[in-house]
């Protein structure tokens, strides 16, 4: 009678198991960075709306559109191109472009002149600052910077 153990040394002499666990560690890892970002990404926009700054005014209806943000900061839309076999070439695809938010914010961050990315915000608010904090010392640091 062959064991599990027996098994799985014959299936280790061949190097099938130890690509397999490579493959299943490499994705294991992969999954875990995904939930940890989302988790962040989730405590991020939680403190967010808690910020006073956001608080919706009287009076007002709604803010810019995502059309207007994505003007203001010149986000390069890209249309994915698909190959067609039929017609052997590249077309655009019917999927809508995605677009990337934190690569949006970070263009408008660098609109209004200031040297930060979206993660750099992140982090900042996620240890306690708020959004206003944020602005008023990287703007301080880019004063800082340029009379130096």
């Amino acid at each position: 009678m062959i064991t599990n153990q027996q098994s799985l040394r014959r299936v280790d002499d061949y190097g099938v198991v130890g690509e397999q666990f490579d493959q299943i560690t490499d994705d294991l890892h992969g999954l875990v960075q995904r939930k940890q970002r989302a988790l962040k990404t989730k405590a991020f926009f939680k403190k967010l709306a808690d910020d006073p700054l956001f608080a919706p005014e009287l009076g007002r209806t709604s803010g810019k559109s995502l059309t207007e943000w994505l003007l203001m900061a010149q986000y390069p839309i890209k249309q994915e191109r698909v190959f067609d076999y039929e017609e052997q070439r590249y077309v655009p695809s019917e999927a809508r472009p995605r677009i990337d938010l934190a690569e949006l914010l970070t263009l408008l961050l660098r609109k209004k002149g200031i040297n930060g990315t979206f993660e750099d915000m992140m982090d900042y608010v996620l240890e306690g600052g708020s959004f206003q904090q944020f602005l008023s010392e990287r703007r301080l640091a880019k004063r800082a910077t340029m009379q130096a």
